[in-house]
């Protein structure tokens, strides 16, 4: 039983890039808390600092200040051997450029970060076969990325994220690559992980519309959370930013 409700907690979290007179501050004091079972979508202007958000959150960068704890683990104290474990074991990364490997089939792209981690995880086959099934590429699971779609090649994306069954999903511009149709049937399967699964997804993008399948959205202005909305539509959202890129 989980001691808390949270997949990924905040507090106090600050970074900046560069030094001196070239010095940018990406964020400023962050503090929030992301429930198990919700999909978060992340926003703001260029520069506001939501991609160092995601980067942050997920391990991928270290704070200059602050803390940020993935489940019942804090970061902070972790080497980077302990982070790399971390991020392959519970927690999942989807990008806009899909990184498949193109020597691999669809299940081997998959199955890779079980593979990569050896003894320390199991191949779930029951697991694989539903992932594969769920994501709609029971017959693509043999063809490698060049043989697929663009929406293809992310829903394998998708199902490689899963694999590991992990506590967070951290997706960043998902959708970015894709058309409009194709796009929208990602973020459907994103919001379908969530609500029929109780998956945990944190996902940065720019588009009022993939935001509003969000249960809540974070906008970010010069390196704070300035407004957090609750299952905002996309003219809310569009609204609201347009709202942040007047005041720049």
């Amino acid at each position: 039983m989980r001691s808390h409700p949270w997949a990924v907690r905040l507090r106090g979290v600050s970074k900046t890039h560069g030094r001196g007179r070239n010095a940018v501050t990406a964020l400023d004091n962050v503090s929030t808390e992301l429930p198990y079972g919700t999909f978060t979508a992340v926003m703001g202007p260029s520069g506001s600092g939501k991609s160092t958000f995601l980067h942050c959150a997920s391990g991928l960068e270290k704070p200059d200040a602050g803390t940020v704890e993935i489940g019942d683990q804090p970061l902070g104290g972790l080497s980077e051997k302990a982070l790399t474990l971390l991020r392959r074991e519970r927690v999942g990364f989807v990008f806009q450029g899909f990184n498949l490997l193109p020597a691999l089939t669809a299940e081997q792209n998959i199955t890779l970060p079980v593979r990569l981690a050896g003894s320390r995880l199991r191949l779930d086959r029951d697991w694989l076969d539903h992932l594969i099934q769920y994501t709609g590429l029971t017959e693509r699971r043999r063809h490698r990325p060049d043989e697929l779609s663009g929406g293809q090649q992310q829903r394998v994306a998708i199902a490689r994220a899963l694999i590991s069954r992990p506590e967070v999903v951290f997706a960043d511009e998902p959708t970015g690559a894709l058309d409009t149709t194709t796009g929208r049937a990602v973020l459907q399967l994103l919001r379908g992980l969530v609500d029929e699964v109780g998956q945990t997804v944190v996902m940065v993008t720019h588009d009022p519309v993939a935001a509003s399948y969000a249960d809540a959205v974070l906008l970010l202005e010069d390196g704070r959370i300035t407004e957090a909305l609750r299952s905002p539509t996309a003219e809310v959202i569009a609204e609201r930013l347009a709202r942040l890129g007047d005041r720049r």
